[in-house]
């Protein structure tokens, strides 16, 4: 017999039945959710209103470095170990992004950034996404914070930067030593343009100097002899062994005076047999016809130089005697060559007033003078042979420094005992 209990039962059934398909369908989809949750790439925790961490996953661990306890009290606003403000200064758990969001300082945040230290010391960056929870009240009752790891971006960008950074930098430096480099060819075209006129200059100095010792001394000579022969030609000079002793003379004369002029213009002994010869030589005529004393410190063993490197040292020394002689006032000049680690060093020392230091410097307008014009042929030359090229001057006298490169094999010739 069904009673009114029956009934009742009965309509409860299908209430039973609903509800347990509703647990069902919530247990189901919370577990898809922890699934998704520890799954995601992306770190996420929240935290309850007073900040204890309540729940996080499997990412927000690893990027802490660390598993704290949900629910512990003493865990609070983040999981992370330190953190650190993008300006490197520390940041208190409490000042952190998510105290901010739960104490109502901000709404919200977006794209924070955060460098987080782990327990091991290495450090990341991550960018914060902070949303307040609220119930139906709209009471904030939480947070949850979604975070992701840039750091190999910001490294990337760093280094991105820094390589821009690096190459403006290269690109200023690049720009001035081009203009450094422009300014010294404008200079040095305007010095090699200034030399090469008052070479010109000079070398039109020289032929004149020349042409009147040819006009002065050969000229008379041969004048003389040519006149002594016509008086031979006749056949009523009485006095002909004297018209012929005069006549010879003049020819000695002349073929001194054509020797001279020979080693001026280019010595022959310098292609015959070397720098050595031709330098003894020109110094003993120099000392001669100038009164001026002249040491030659020579190494033994000395044979032929290179020929550029002899024609060069040869000139610079016609050039520094010129100058003793005709600028100095001294009485005595030491000159000397030596060989030091594959290379020549040629000095030149006097004894008299010394050179102003504009010509030194090369910064003199001489306006033809010999002595500027010199310095600057005899710094040239040196140059030209890849050599140093140096000038000290004072109250006591000039000594021109002259070092030369040779090569081995020439070094090795020319001198027959490298030891000296």
């Amino acid at each position: 017999m069904l009673t009114s209990n029956s009934f009742a039962t009965r309509d409860r059934v299908p209430e039973f039945i609903n509800d347990q398909r509703a647990e069902d369908a919530l247990r189901e989809n919370t577990e898809r959710y922890r699934t998704l949750f520890d799954l995601a790439p992306v770190a996420v925790y929240c935290c309850d209103v007073s900040g204890v961490i309540r729940d996080y996953n499997n990412r927000a661990a690893e990027l802490w470095g660390r598993k704290p306890e949900p629910g512990d009290t003493d865990e609070r606003f983040c999981g992370s170990f330190k953190m650190y403000r993008p300006d490197g200064s520390f940041m208190p758990h409490e000042q952190c992004p998510m105290g901010d969001v739960l104490t109502g300082k901000v709404p919200g945040i977006h794209d924070g950034e955060v460098h987080i230290e782990r327990p091991d010391g290495s450090r990341v960056i991550v960018i914060v996404n902070i949303a307040p929870l609220k119930n139906e009240h709209a009471e904030v009752i939480g947070a949850i914070n979604c975070f992701y790891d840039v750091t190999q971006r910001k490294q990337a960008e760093e280094a991105l930067r820094e390589s821009v950074a690096e190459r403006i930098r290269a690109e200023e430096g690049l720009r001035l030593a081009n203009e450094k480099l422009e300014s010294m060819v404008q200079k040095r075209t305007a010095a090699l343009r200034h030399l090469s006129a008052k070479l010109m200059r000079s070398q039109d100095e020289e032929h004149r100097r020349i042409a009147r010792n040819l006009h002065d001394s050969l000229g008379q000579e041969l004048t003389s002899i040519k006149l002594n022969l016509e008086s031979l030609s006749r056949s009523d000079v009485s006095n002909k062994d004297e018209v012929l002793s005069s006549a010879l003379a003049s020819v000695e004369r002349s073929l001194a005076e054509t020797r001279t002029l020979s080693c001026l213009l280019h010595p022959p002994l310098l292609d015959e047999v070397g720098f050595a010869s031709a330098a003894r030589g020109y110094t003993d005529e120099f000392a001669k016809r100038s009164g001026i004393k002249v040491t030659l410190d020579l190494p033994e063993g000395l044979e032929r130089l290179p020929e550029l490197e002899g024609i060069a040292l040869f000139r610079i020394l016609q050039e520094c005697l010129t100058n003793v002689h005709r600028h100095s006032g001294s009485s005595v000049v030491e000159i000397s060559l030596k060989p030091i680690d594959h290379q020549v060093v040629f000095a030149v020392r006097d004894f008299g007033r010394g050179i102003p230091a504009e010509l030194i410097s090369g910064s003199s307008q001489t306006n033809g003078n010999h002595f500027g014009v010199g310095l600057s042929g005899m710094r040239e030359r040196v140059n030209d042979l890849g050599g140093k090229f140096e000038i000290q001057s004072g109250g006591d006298g000039t000594a021109i420094l002259v070092s030369i490169p040779l090569a081995s094999d020439a070094g090795k010739t020319a001198w027959k005992n490298p030891a000296v």
